[in-house]
């Protein structure tokens, strides 16, 4: 069985706390063994897991150092990363920013999105999907990576979601989940489902 840490904020979330979400997670991939954790340096036990998921949501401070670089060294060695949403906030690390490829700017109130997928060994079997979300904008880093979800806003298409190597290992950034009623979406469950068996595979 697989053993997966899920690293995110219960009660100090800004905004998206890990409750809800924690069970959701579980539920998508009952076959592995997830940890949660609100503990940081958690991140530095990495060597006990076979994949990270990273649902942190701090905007205003980076992540301690020996964190971060466990983190990075955790990746770089081969190590899978997930992560959803304002897991992404982990990018206040100059050196996490750089590994994602992807810099978050803003977003606009959330309202009703349609999300399309992108034709991927990861998106087999997925469908195209709707939910009203936070549309998240973001500048990417021209490194190779490949997109697996846009959204269309006002008229423009976004990025929501990509895949990436860093040096031996590999990261999935997916957008959407600003609430545990995201992870309900069927179409989004198979898209992440298939994200998690590939990565952890």
């Amino acid at each position: 069985m697989k053993k997966i840490l899920v690293f995110g904020m219960y009660e100090t979330a800004m905004y998206h706390p890990l409750t809800g979400v924690d069970e959701c997670i579980r539920r998508i991939c009952p076959e592995m063994a997830f940890t949660f954790t609100d503990q940081i340096m958690d991140l530095c036990s990495l060597s006990a897991y076979d994949g990270v998921i990273s649902y942190w949501d701090d905007w205003n401070h980076p992540i301690p150092d020996a964190a971060a670089e466990s983190l990075l060294h955790y990746v770089e060695q081969g190590g899978p990363l997930l992560i959803l949403h304002n897991g992404i906030s982990i990018q206040l690390q100059d050196s996490l920013e750089n590994m994602m490829g992807g810099r978050f700017l803003t977003h606009p109130q959330q309202e009703e999105l349609t999300f399309s997928v992108r034709e991927d060994v990861l998106t087999r079997g997925c469908e195209d999907f709707s939910m009203v979300e936070e549309p998240y904008q973001f500048e990417l880093e021209d490194d190779g990576k490949e997109l697996l979800l846009t959204y269309r806003y006002r008229g423009r298409e976004y990025p929501a979601g990509w895949k990436k190597a860093f040096g031996k290992g590999r990261l999935i950034y997916l957008a959407p989940g600003h609430t545990p009623s995201q992870f309900q979406n069927k179409a989004y469950v198979k898209l992440i489902r298939n994200c998690m068996e590939e990565l952890f595979a």
